[in-house]
């Protein structure tokens, strides 16, 4: 349906990437195609803000690299190759925005990528569900059964590429419509000889002894896992509950202190 758009925009892409190379970063690039599409005539937008929901919820918004003809979305990276992640982030931008084509495009490799998604008015959810929790080996899991549902119902409702705060929006209403008991933890102090010497910002929730946290990083690595159970001991919570939403799968850690 939209044939004619997609070339006209896969052109503009190669002639970007025969122009530039592959040495400069993603900005320098959305700004190159944006002039590109200009002069062949395509309306283009960039940087367009749009409202994300969540089962009808707003829980934020984000902003997307281009939209062509305000049909085409384009997503652009600049990075060795392409991911399933990368792929996952256009499908979720497709559903958020009701767009019926999305081109995602990479100039860092050593030939322009470029694939193309149609919104199939079929597809219910980004991701596919590809949690089972029944084959889940950890011994504690049955504590956590209840949170583990709600985050692989956020991760697949809304997909992956947002930022953190659009995933614990959703899990605010998630524990709201559970009728959980919890707490929102927004700043932490720090004491040093009873004495306050700072302060910082924080998000997490508090549900009895538990401490949840909801992010969206490149990776569970030992610096962010390390500093969460120090929030967990610092808080004088006794167990700890970290998802992250930047994954095509369910990416949790649990701890018991």
């Amino acid at each position: 349906m939209h044939d004619d758009l997609t070339y006209k925009i896969n052109g503009c892409l190669f002639k970007v990437y025969n122009t530039l190379g592959n040495i400069w970063h993603e900005e320098v690039y959305e700004r190159a195609l944006q002039l590109e599409l200009q002069k062949n005539s395509l309306r283009t937008e960039r940087q367009k803000e749009f409202e994300v929901a969540y089962f009808g919820q707003p829980v934020g918004r984000y902003r997307l690299d281009l939209v062509v003809e305000d049909c085409v979305i384009v997503e652009l990276k600049a990075v060795p190759e392409l991911f399933p992640l990368h792929q996952a982030q256009v499908i979720s931008y497709l559903k958020g925005y009701g767009k019926p084509v999305g081109i995602l495009a990479n100039f860092g490799g050593t030939i322009l990528e470029h694939q193309t998604f149609p919104n199939r008015l079929d597809r219910q959810n980004p991701l596919e569900n590809r949690f089972d929790y029944d084959k889940l080996t950890l011994l504690e899991k049955a504590k956590i059964r209840e949170l583990l549902l709600m985050a692989n119902r956020i991760l697949v409702t809304l997909g992956v590429g947002y930022f953190h705060q659009i995933y614990r929006r959703a899990f605010y209403y998630e524990l709201k419509a559970a009728q959980t008991e919890f707490t929102v933890i927004k700043d932490v102090t720090a004491q040093y000889d009873n004495t306050i010497v700072g302060s910082r910002e924080v998000h997490f929730f508090q549900l009895g002894d538990l401490l949840l946290s909801a992010v969206a990083v490149q990776a569970l690595d030992q610096l962010v896992l390390v500093k969460f159970r120090n929030y967990i001991e610092h808080l004088r919570c006794q167990r700890g509950l970290i998802f992250n939403f930047n994954s095509i799968t369910l990416d949790f850690r649990y701890f018991e202190l």
